[in-house]
């Protein structure tokens, strides 16, 4: 054990971290730029992050009480919205 153990709040023993990354579509149009639009299997694959599993995953942490942050790339920020694949507002 660890001599000067970390004080975790309301007596924790330990911490957690739950990661995900949130890429979207981006990976394909970086790999494929010249007929990435044309990929529709890639891209409704990485569509899946911003339209379905982000917003799941913030009303699970809304209804457990569970605060978290997101890093999203500029690209997905720029890009989603004005392609209708994210509303990003409703994250906030």
């Amino acid at each position: 054990m660890i001599s000067n153990p970390i004080p975790w709040p309301n007596g924790a023993r330990c911490a957690c971290v739950i990661s995900f990354d949130m890429d979207a579509d981006s990976l394909i149009h970086i790999a494929r730029p010249s007929d990435s639009y044309d990929r529709l299997y890639p891209i409704s694959m990485g569509r899946y992050g911003p339209q379905v599993a982000v917003p799941r995953i913030l009303e699970t942490y809304r209804r457990l009480g569970i605060k978290q942050s997101f890093f999203i790339p500029g690209w997905c920020i720029e890009s989603l919205p004005r392609r209708g694949g994210g509303n990003f507002d409703r994250w906030a």
